[in-house]
């Protein structure tokens, strides 16, 4: 979906070119990373046999998912904003499907041309940050789970982490950059299922049973590879 306000020349170049520069560097950079996945029965499911689902983490690794999981033509919810218009850009030419919305605006549209691209095809994924786009860090929103009811699909937590990184300190998410040649772990947690017709104290369990679930993937990888995530 296209971003809703018109944009210049000079600021569609500025994207097209910043967009660009960024896919080359990532994909330079991250092709050095050795990636040790975990859960051979979901990598069998999902990778192998192509089985449709829902992938959800923190948005301090979406950077790196982005470039992992991207040949598998995702489709990601991005906000409407002028960044999420690079982060967009940089989407597409890593091979996923972004789709303008979030939380704050326009994610019911979103939601909505999320679960019409699942549907239209077998093999089709979807993925988002739970706690995107601007947080609070580690607390899960409810979109993912309306996705999941909606469309049947399982809702998979994925998680990585790694020793060797960068860290974006200022970022409110403290992004994590692996640094060339680290060695990156993933994991995924429990698969949730939920009914189509999920409401009241019922949606709030299943987000809050979604947020624990993240966050224990996040410390139990982070213990694994001993990264330490700055105060």
């Amino acid at each position: 979906m296209p971003a809703s306000q018109p944009y210049s020349p000079w600021e569609r170049f500025k994207f097209w070119l910043v967009s660009q520069l960024a896919a080359r560097l990532v994909r330079a950079m991250f092709r050095t990373c050795r990636v040790e996945l975990r859960r051979s029965d979901l990598v069998e499911k999902y990778f192998n046999q192509g089985r449709p689902g829902i992938g959800i983490t923190w948005h301090r690794g979406a950077i790196f998912s982005l470039y992992f999981f991207g040949p598998k033509h995702p489709a990601i919810m991005i906000s409407r904003s002028r960044d999420g218009e690079y982060l967009a850009r940089y989407l597409a030419i890593m091979g996923g499907v972004p789709v303008r919305g979030s939380s704050s605006r326009g994610g019911m549209a979103a939601l909505k041309e999320m679960a019409d691209y699942l549907k239209a095809g077998p093999g089709r994924y979807a993925a988002t940050v739970a706690d995107g786009p601007r947080g609070p860090r580690y607390v899960a929103k409810k979109g993912m789970i309306a996705l999941a009811a909606q469309t049947g699909l399982p809702l998979v937590p994925m998680m990585w982490s790694a020793k060797r990184v960068w860290v974006l300190k200022n970022s409110w998410d403290r992004t994590m950059i692996p640094k060339p040649f680290a060695k990156v772990i993933f994991n995924a947690g429990r698969e949730f299922r939920y009914p189509p017709d999920i409401k009241g104290q019922e949606f709030e369990a299943a987000r809050q049973e979604l947020e624990d679930e993240l966050n224990r993937l996040k410390d139990e990888l982070d213990a694994i590879t001993g990264y330490r995530e700055p105060a």
